[in-house]
C-alpha cells in the first residue's frame, strides 16, 4: 500500500480540523454551465450551492476580490461579472473589449488590489479594470491552450498551469512572462487554482480526471485529494464569507 507523503498528511489534517471549527472557510468551484459547489478540502467531494444568472453565459474563472466580491469571467461573452453566492445572482460588469479574448484565468492580487486574467487566444496575461471590465495587455507568456491563475498569498508569487502542457508555471505579473517550475504529473486538463490560506496549500480542479489536487509548488507535483465528481469544473476560488450557513453547517464569523 502506498502511504501519502507528509506534505499531504498535514494538509489533510488541517483541513478536517478547519471542517470541524466554527470557521467558515470554503473551497468554491464553478462549471462551464454556471452550477458552483463547495468543495471539500480534505475529500475534494463537491456540494451544490446554486447556479448562475443565465445572463453569464458560459462561465469559468473565479476571482476574489476586496470586501469578498466574487468575480467571475464569462468565455461565453467575454465579460466580466460579479455573483453573489448566496442567490446566484450574476451581475455585468462590463466587456473585456476583445471579442478574440478566452479569459480562463482570473485572480485578485490584494497587495496591489489587481484583478488579473489569462486568455488562450495569445497566451496573454491581462489586467482587468474592476469598474469596467475593460482588460489591458500586460505581455504574452509564450503558453497556448488555457491558462489558469492561482495567487500564492504566503509567497507573494502568481502561479499558473496550463492544459497543453500540464504544468506548473510562475507569472511575472510586470511582463506577463511564464517560468516553468515542473510537471504536475498527475492531471491531464488542469483549470481551476485557488490558494487557501489556512491550510497553507495551493488546490487545483482538474475535469478530465474529476479530482481535486494539492500542489508542490517547489516541484510542481500534484498530489490527488480525492474525487469532485462527474462535471466540467473550470474555476475555484477560497473565500470565507458569502456563503448560507443552511448550506454549509458552519458558522461564518
Amino acid at each position: 500500500m502506498t502511504r501519502p507523503s507528509i506534505a499531504v498528511v498535514v494538509v489533510l489534517a488541517a483541513a478536517a480540523s478547519a471542517r470541524a471549527g466554527t470557521s467558515n472557510p470554503h473551497l468554491v468551484a464553478i462549471d462551464s454551465s454556471r452550477a458552483y459547489f463547495e468543495i471539500d478540502a480534505a475529500t475534494g467531494a463537491k456540494t451544490p450551492l446554486g447556479t448562475a444568472s443565465a445572463s453569464a453565459g458560459t462561465t469559468a474563472g473565479l476571482a476574489i476580490g476586496p470586501s469578498n466580491v466574487v468575480y467571475l469571467t464569462s468565455t461565453g461573452n467575454d465579460s466580466l461579472y460579479t455573483l453573489d453566492l448566496p442567490t446566484g445572482t450574476a451581475t455585468l460588469v462590463g466587456a473585456y473589449g476583445d471579442p478574440a479574448i478566452v479569459m480562463h484565468g482570473l485572480e485578485y492580487v490584494p497587495t496591489t488590489g489587481t484583478l488579473y486574467g489569462a486568455s488562450s487566444h495569445n497566451g496573454g496575461l491581462y489586467v482587468i479594470n474592476q469598474s469596467t471590465g475593460a482588460a489591458t495587455l500586460v505581455g504574452t507568456s509564450g503558453l497556448t491552450s488555457f491558462t489558469n491563475l492561482g495567487w500564492h498569498a504566503a509567497s507573494g508569487v502568481m502561479y499558473a498551469t496550463n492544459s497543453g502542457t500540464d504544468s506548473l508555471y510562475t507569472m511575472d505579473l510586470a511582463t506577463g512572462a511564464a517560468t516553468l517550475v515542473g510537471p504536475l504529473g498527475g492531471p491531464t486538463n488542469p483549470n481551476g487554482l485557488a490558494f487557501h490560506p489556512g491550510l497553507g496549500a495551493l488546490f487545483l480542479v482538474d475535469n478530465t480526471t474529476d479530482t481535486l489536487y494539492a500542489i508542490n509548488v517547489s516541484t510542481g507535483a500534484a498530489t490527488p485529494i480525492g474525487s469532485t465528481g462527474t462535471g466540467n469544473l473550470l474555476g475555484l476560488a477560497y473565500i470565507d464569507g458569502q456563503i448560507p450557513v443552511e448550506l454549509t453547517g458552519f458558522t461564518i464569523e
